[in-house]
């Protein structure tokens, strides 16, 4: 539970509300995501994409990278990456301060990455009949990395998936 602990906390906080307020009892969720912001845009990635979420940590930086590129830092013993994910979108972070900014970690095809962004808001629940395979549009620094949306409580919720930035050669060539 060490290393899933923000997302497991998250997790519980869910739970409790949902028992609070009553209004999942019985109804059956196909699908799990964090929902975070970046740049404005609100996003949801799948829960086995993200492995935890963490406050800003201090990191090092490396010399001969790119600017989207922040540093490493030592979690728990392992070397974690750091990258600015709105300077490698290039869209505005909304956060005047770092310190404020949460660390999505993704684990995912060897890639062990951690990625910036203004804020997790928590999990969101969805069922199947919610999703619709709608692409954001074209023009969107996050469309090569969307699969879809889901639509609930009358807005979008579009899909964010890790794994094809994980596969994007730009984002895991860093140097210089």
């Amino acid at each position: 539970m060490a290393s899933r602990g923000f997302v497991e906390l998250l997790r519980i906080a869910d739970m409790a509300r949902s028992r609070k307020s009553g209004s999942r009892g019985g109804q059956k969720f196909d699908w799990q995501g964090i929902v975070f912001e970046i740049g404005g845009q609100r996003l949801v990635a799948p829960m086995g994409q993200v492995a935890e979420v963490l406050s800003m940590p201090e990191y090092t930086s490396v010399p001969l990278v790119k600017p989207w590129m922040l540093g490493i830092a030592n979690i728990r013993g392992r070397l974690l990456p750091l990258t600015d994910l709105s300077r490698f979108l290039q869209v505005p972070s909304r956060l005047s301060q770092m310190s404020q900014c949460k660390v999505m970690v993704i684990d995912h095809n060897n890639v062990f990455s951690g990625l910036l962004v203004d804020q997790v808001l928590g999990i969101e629940q969805f069922t199947q009949d919610q999703y619709r395979p709608e692409a954001m549009e074209p023009n969107s620094p996050f469309a090569p990395y969307n699969h879809g949306k889901f639509f609930k409580d009358e807005q979008d919720w579009y899909v964010f998936m890790p794994s094809l930035l994980t596969q994007d050669l730009q984002y895991t060539d860093a140097a210089i």
